[in-house]
C-alpha cells in the first residue's frame, strides 16, 4: 500500500495549478524547502517523478498526469466534505467573503450587519481584495461567497472561467464608473467630466487590484495621460484626500448618498467612458445558496436600486 498524504497530495495539485513551486509555496504558507521536499518523498513513494523542473517554470510529466488526475478528484472531495462539515455549524451567522474596494458593497454590507447583530454567535471574515484573490479564496481558503468586478466586454471570458472552475453567480449590476471629488473641487459643478479637464488633477487608484484570472489588463474607464497619481492600500484612505484635497479625484462605482453627504462628495458622469462595469456575486455550486448569504445578496440588491432611484 501506497503511502501517500492528503497533504502531499493537495501540495501536487497546487504545484501544478500554479506551474512554480515558488508561488505554489506562498499560496500554500509553507517554505519553499519544505514543498520541495514533500515532493521528493512523494516522487520517491511512486517510483517515477510527478513533476519535471526547468528554468520555464515546473511542468507535469506524462507519468505525473495520471496521478494528478486521481489526486485532483480526492481533494476535490475532501474539500467537498470540509464545506459541508461547515455548514453544518451554520446555526451561528458565518460568512466569510471577499469584495472589490467598493464603497456601496460596503455600506450594503452594514446594513446587512444591522440585520443579523443580535444572533448569539456571529463569525465574519470580511476581506477587501481583488477579483484574483476573491475567486482563490473560494476555491482554496474556505470563503462562502465574493463578488468581482469586470469590464462588460470580457462577460464571455468571465463566464468561462467561473465554469472551469465549479463557481456559480448571481448578478448584482452593471454600471458606469463616475468621477468622484469633493464639493470644494473646481470640477463639482460641471454636469459631466472629459479627460482633458482632469489635466493637473491628481488621480487616486486603489494600489492591489490585479486581476490575473482575467484574460487580458483593461485601462481605466475615462483614458487619461499618465500624470499625478496615488495609490491607495487602504479604503478608508480615499475619503480623506478627497474630502481634504479639492485637486484629488477617484473613479468609482456609484455610491450612495448617504455616503456621498457623509464626506461632502460629488459624483460626476463621464460620456468618454470606454467600458461598462459589471459586479457579479459568486460562490461554488457546492455551496447551499441561501440563508444568510441570499439576505445579503437581497440588501446589496437593495441598495443598488436606492443609488438607481438618486441619479
Amino acid at each position: 500500500m501506497l503511502d501517500i498524504s492528503v497533504k502531499q497530495m493537495k501540495y501536487a495539485v497546487e504545484i501544478a495549478r500554479c506551474g512554480s513551486i515558488n508561488q505554489a509555496a506562498q499560496n500554500l504558507y509553507v517554505t519553499q524547502s519544505s514543498l520541495s521536499k514533500a515532493m521528493k518523498e512523494l516522487e520517491s513513494t511512486l517510483g517515477y517523478a510527478v513533476f519535471q523542473r526547468g528554468p520555464g517554470g515546473t511542468t507535469v510529466t506524462k507519468d505525473g498526469q495520471d496521478f494528478l488526475q486521481t489526486a485532483e478528484e480526492i481533494v476535490y472531495k475532501l474539500d467537498y466534505l470540509e464545506r459541508q462539515t461547515r455548514l453544518r455549524h451554520d446555526q451561528q451567522a458565518s460568512i466569510n467573503i471577499s469584495i472589490p474596494r467598493a464603497t456601496y458593497i460596503t455600506y450594503a454590507f452594514t446594513e446587512f450587519f444591522k440585520e443579523i447583530q443580535n444572533l448569539e454567535q456571529i463569525q465574519i471574515n470580511f476581506s477587501e481584495t481583488n477579483s484574483r484573490e476573491a475567486v482563490d479564496n473560494i476555491l482554496y481558503h474556505g470563503f462562502h461567497l465574493g463578488i468581482i468586478r469586470y469590464p462588460d466586454v470580457l462577460e464571455d471570458n468571465i463566464m468561462q472561467t467561473l465554469q472551469q472552475k465549479k463557481l456559480r453567480f448571481r448578478r448584482i449590476w452593471t454600471f458606469d464608473y463616475l468621477l468622484l471629488v469633493s464639493r470644494e473641487s473646481p470640477l463639482a459643478g460641471k454636469p459631466e467630466v472629459h479627460p482633458a479637464d482632469l489635466k493637473g488633477y491628481v488621480e487616486l487608484l486603489h494600489g492591489d487590484t490585479s486581476n490575473t484570472f482575467l484574460p487580458e489588463r483593461t485601462d481605466d474607464p475615462a483614458e487619461s495621460e499618465p500624470g499625478k497619481r496615488i495609490y491607495l492600500y487602504e479604503r478608508g484612505s480615499q475619503f480623506d484626500f478627497l474630502s481634504n484635497v479639492p485637486t484629488t479625484y477617484m473613479w468609482v462605482s456609484p455610491l450612495p448618498e448617504k455616503v456621498l453627504k457623509q464626506h461632502e462628495l460629488v459624483q460626476i458622469p463621464c460620456p468618454d467612458n470606454r467600458f461598462r462595469y459589471k459586479d457579479i456575486l459568486i460562490y461554488h455550486e457546492d455551496y447551499p445558496f441561501g440563508g444568510y448569504a441570499e439576505q445579503f445578496y437581497n440588501v446589496l440588491l437593495q441598495t443598488k436600486d436606492e443609488i438607481e432611484k438618486t441619479k
